[in-house]
């Protein structure tokens, strides 16, 4: 049987293929594609072993193999003995490998979580470990780390360890918040006048960001943030479509466009040009622009 798995969302492929390899009873042999010779398929398609019948073959990133790939589906034609899993990162669905594995194998695209995916898969997730995770406590979660499954399974196991009842201080105590997180958290602060929380953020991120990097990923929640507010109130999962921006972003960004007019929208647009010209020509601290920025908006 041959398998092919790809996505960007790797957590789901890893976990597919350990389910694969616990129930196979033979040998599993982790191959990477990229270094692989012609030579040596036919070993690994249908040879067989001293020690074993049965083999389970892994090929990770054949694809950026060109002179394999360009061929392997003429020595898939002939015949496959031992079964193989395929894991592509990127895979090209206009090349005839790819057709003849559409047509012929068991085809698992991976992609990202949206939110509410994220949200599903972390309460279930917890439930297997023993967490009692309240949904809202989830739902903050989600919102401080993002839809990454490895980074929410990581963050689930420190709260795990912890041996408390998740609490939103006990994850804002143990957990640290993507620099994203902390960009759409400034914002939202500023927007609503919580300025107690917003000088503490700013605090917190002088600490460990570079300013001119977090600039950057600043000036990406404000694009982000402008696109929602120009929308219309076009639905989240059509703006994404449109805009190429991650649906939980946009989903994200709706409940603070929604109280943005005309005039403040070009307001933040001033803003920040005028920030991203002053910290690239002004003596002052760049921190302390970024905070006096906040402050006007």
């Amino acid at each position: 049987m041959i398998f092919l798995f790809s996505g960007d969302n790797s957590f789901e492929v890893e976990q597919r293929v350990r389910k694969l390899i616990a129930g196979f009873d033979g040998d599993v042999e982790k191959n990477d594609g990229s270094e692989l010779t012609l030579e040596q398929l036919p070993d690994l398609l249908a040879g067989v072993t001293l020690f074993s019948a049965k083999r389970l073959i892994i090929i990770k990133n054949a694809s950026e193999n060109k002179p394999l790939w360009t061929t392997l589906s003429e020595w898939l034609e002939k015949g496959v003995d031992n079964e193989v899993i395929f894991i592509e990162s990127h895979i090209d669905k206009r090349t005839k490998t790819y057709k003849w594995l559409e047509k012929h194998a068991t085809v698992f695209t991976a992609q990202a979580l949206q939110a509410h995916e994220a949200l599903q898969w972390l309460e279930t997730e917890a439930r297997r470990r023993g967490v009692e995770l309240a949904r809202e406590v989830a739902q903050y979660i989600i919102e401080y780390v993002g839809t990454d499954q490895w980074r929410l399974s990581s963050e689930l196991e420190k709260l795990q360890l912890s041996e408390k009842r998740p609490t939103r201080e006990l994850v804002r105590e143990l957990i640290e918040p993507t620099p994203q997180a902390t960009a759409f958290e400034l914002l939202d602060a500023a927007f609503n006048g919580r300025r107690e929380e917003m000088q503490q953020l700013l605090g917190e991120l002088s600490e460990r960001e570079d300013p001119y990097q977090f600039f950057g990923l600043l000036a990406s929640q404000v694009y982000a943030l402008i696109v929602v507010a120009s929308s219309h109130s076009r639905a989240p999962q059509v703006i994404a479509k449109d805009t190429g921006l991650h649906p939980y972003v946009v989903q994200k960004m709706t409940s603070v466009a929604k109280r943005l007019s005309v005039q403040k929208v070009q307001h933040l647009i001033d803003s920040m040009a005028s920030l991203d010209e002053g910290l690239k020509s002004r003596s002052a601290e760049p921190w302390v622009q970024i905070r006096v920025m906040l402050q006007t908006i």
